[in-house]
């Protein structure tokens, strides 16, 4: 059984297959997450939560509704746009968004936050950088552990706003030592199944 927290900021990730685009991108508060849960259908859709059960990974093979509109910002090192389209993003920055990260083969591995300052340090660095919330402060992933993610790609959608980082994950990308913090698939609310059969280095 998994313990939803009592949170505005719940957030759902839809695709099409595991290893797919993302499709979209919403963020939930909890009475809607569990109507979402209650409603489900396990039969035709598959449904994975992460280590924190904050956020949910939905793979849909017939999605009703259209994909985000995805836009490639920053690829080895090079800005892919121009630089006043640029600013215009970080204008819009909003103060907190979602930060995605995807292994090179398209697979989910983690969803944290970040802000605008977050987006920069990554584009400056190569490595994913967010910002935490329990700790207040920027966020460099594998800063402490090693487990570093050496970003290939950056993405950004501009509605919903979020952004999405294409790396090489060194080791676990989840501080539980799975590869993916999406290692538990939901077979219903109360039922969960493990997906590795161990841990990274086990």
């Amino acid at each position: 059984m998994i313990s939803i927290p009592n949170s505005e900021s719940i957030t759902l990730i839809s695709k099409q297959s595991l290893s797919g685009k993302v499709h979209n991108i919403k963020v939930l508060n909890r009475s809607e997450i569990l109507n979402y849960i209650s409603d489900f259908n396990f039969a035709t859709k598959r449904l994975f939560v992460d280590c924190d059960e904050d956020c949910f990974l939905e793979i849909d093979p017939n999605p009703k509704q259209s994909p985000d509109p995805i836009l490639l910002l920053w690829k080895n090192l090079n800005l892919q746009v121009s630089n006043s389209i640029f600013k215009d993003i970080m204008n819009g920055f909003p103060l907190l968004c979602p930060f995605l990260a995807e292994d090179l083969d398209g697979n989910d591995l983690m969803l944290a936050w970040g802000k605008k300052e977050s987006l920069v340090s990554a584009m400056e660095s190569g490595f994913g950088t967010y910002f935490s919330r329990s700790r207040n402060g920027k966020w460099v992933k594998g800063e402490e552990s090693g487990h570093l993610q050496n970003i290939e790609e950056i993405h950004i959608c501009l509605d919903p706003f979020y952004v999405l980082y294409k790396t090489k994950q060194i080791g676990a990308a989840c501080h539980t030592g799975y590869y993916s913090c999406f290692f538990r698939e939901m077979l219903s609310l109360e039922s969960v199944s493990f997906v590795f059969k161990s841990k990274v280095g086990e």
